[in-house]
């Protein structure tokens, strides 16, 4: 059991019954004499910030007109919007300030940007940023140890607020170094007493529906409410497991979550819950002041986010990475290989965010396929230490999870889609498992994100962002008044496994040569910029 940490929140008394729920369909409407808690709730924002005055303006509303009231998050504020991300959160922070959040879990990616902005973020938020299950066991790194709870004292009634973070969070290790987080059941077992210090106990959570749904199995009638985050899952209404309704809205500002709990004014059991999700794009009213805020940062970032950087055709699709090599997908690999001059270069699907659409490139669609700050490791890699690489990218869902350049590979399965084997080529030649290999890989990889192990001798652990190779490599296609255009070009299959007419497995492949780097256009001269506005630096971000 993880060590009970010092609690700021003064403990009220209360004892709770376990109450009898009912889930009512349309609004509710308390007994005459009872309570009702309004919990507004949000999750998975992810930097989406334009339409945050609306939203503002609807809890306000739904607040205003409530007995009791609380606005909850629950988690993933950060990384999906350049103009949040280039400045490492802090705009969205003043915005959920403005909002009068009341409490939020520490979601996976509150991490991405790194210790040092985790602190500044925490320490300018309003509101308390919760995890009872993540645990500061190194004194030496900077993250103070989390709430793992709030107790809100309503007047009427006692409200417990237990968090959970994504155990462990899908974030760069950097991020989280010095940290752990134990498991969801052993943590809310070690805060079992909190059933009995207040008279409503609602999980806000970080670990995804699935996990909600075994928590509230495990721990039935527990908590009055779970309101969770994570798999961004769209619950129109709460979903009832085990007696324990749980609430889910969506991701990216798309719904605000609204639930009422009734409250018996005697007992001060929840007596029944009702609840729905509100469509922010049929919201009309916003917040005048908050939208200024967003205007402003929208306008600071348009100069940068702007600058046409290419042109493209086909456009850039990701659709299908978890098949085959997807365009954006050999685009990004490709301009990886050719920023650190590597033979092979690799990144996973997941941090591949979004398309890239026929049209102008600019730098702000550069910033949002790829809003994490990964960096460009290089790494030396015998052709065996790849293979392994490979044979782990495809086992962890029997899909393809690595997009390449200056590599070929097969995944042969057998007929029910388990891997078999791997067939790899770089130069047109079979891979040596005994030759050494310079690799461009995304740093959160090499530091041991998503459970890869890439064995090997780091030369470089941070070479340079990967928004600036892709910037960089736009440039070689423009300075030419080349059109950036990439398809599915085969570089990545899954065929069914067959033996060798004799019945043995195909042979171990021989050395190859030095690859070629395929598809880059002949390196040009500095194109003239005469009468145009000057490129920005790119260097690092603002």
């Amino acid at each position: 059991m993880v060590k009970k940490r010092l609690l700021t929140a003064a403990l009220v008394g209360g004892l709770v019954m376990a109450p009898f729920l009912s889930v009512q369909d349309g609004g509710v409407q308390a007994e005459e004499g009872n309570h009702e808690l309004k919990i507004l709730h949000t999750n998975d924002i992810h930097s989406t910030i334009n339409d945050l005055g609306k939203s503002a303006a609807y809890i306000n509303a739904e607040r205003e007109a409530a007995e009791h009231s609380l606005y909850l998050d629950a988690g993933d504020i950060f990384s999906g919007n350049p103009v949040v991300d280039l400045q490492e959160g802090e705009p969205l922070v003043h915005l959920l300030n403005e909002m009068n959040v009341d409490a939020m879990v520490i979601g996976n990616h509150e991490f991405d940007y790194g210790q040092e902005a985790f602190i500044s973020n925490e320490a300018l938020s309003n509101f308390p940023w919760l995890s009872a299950n993540m645990e500061v066991v190194d004194p030496e790194f900077p993250i103070e140890q989390p709430d793992p709870y709030i107790i809100e004292d309503l007047g009427d009634f006692t409200v417990g607020i237990l968090a959970l973070t994504q155990a462990p969070p899908a974030t760069a290790p950097a991020g989280i170094v010095g940290l752990e987080f134990h498991g969801y059941e052993e943590t809310v077992e070690e805060y079992a007493y909190l059933k009995d210090e207040v008279d409503v106990l609602i999980g806000l959570t970080h670990i995804g529906y699935g996990d909600d749904q075994q928590l509230a199995e495990a721990f039935p009638d527990h908590f009055d409410l779970i309101v969770g985050g994570h798999t961004h899952t769209v619950l129109d209404e709460p979903s009832v497991v085990a007696g324990t309704p749980i609430a889910q809205a969506g991701s990216n500002n798309r719904f605000v979550g609204n639930v009422t709990l009734e409250v018996d004014r005697d007992t001060k059991e929840v007596v029944s819950v009702d609840g729905h999700l509100q469509d922010v794009a049929e919201l009309t009213e916003t917040v005048p002041h908050i939208q200024e805020m967003i205007d402003a940062y929208n306008a600071e970032m348009d100069e940068l986010l702007s600058q046409v950087i290419g042109y493209t055709n086909t456009g850039m699709s990701r659709d299908e990475r978890y098949e085959m090599d997807a365009p954006l997908g050999n685009f990004w690999t490709d301009a990886m290989r050719e920023y650190i001059d590597a033979d092979i270069a690799v990144t996973n699907n997941g941090g591949i965010r979004a398309n890239i659409e026929p049209g102008e490139i600019t730098a702000g669609d550069i910033y949002t396929v790829e809003p994490f700050a990964n960096e460009v490791m290089e790494i030396e890699m015998t052709g065996a230490a790849i293979k392994d690489v490979l044979e782990y990218s495809y086992n962890r869902s029997n899909q393809i999870d690595l997009q390449t350049s200056g590599l070929h590979y097969t995944v042969l399965t057998d007929e029910e889609g388990n891997l078999v084997d791997i067939e790899m080529e770089v130069g047109g030649e079979p891979i040596d498992y005994d030759e050494t290999y310079t690799l461009a890989i995304p740093d959160f990889l090499g530091t041991g994100g998503s459970g890869y192990s890439f064995e090997g001798d780091v030369i470089q652990p941070g070479a340079g962002f990967m928004t600036n190779a892709m910037l960089d490599f736009a440039d070689t296609f423009t300075s030419q008044d080349a059109p950036i255009d990439y398809t599915s070009e085969g570089r990545i299959s899954i065929e069914l496994y067959e033996e060798e007419e004799d019945g043995t497995a195909p042979g171990k492949p021989g050395k190859p040569g030095k690859p070629d780097k395929p598809g880059k256009p002949d390196k040009p001269g500095k194109p003239d910029h005469a009468g145009q506005p000057g490129k920005p630096d790119f260097a690092g971000r603002p």
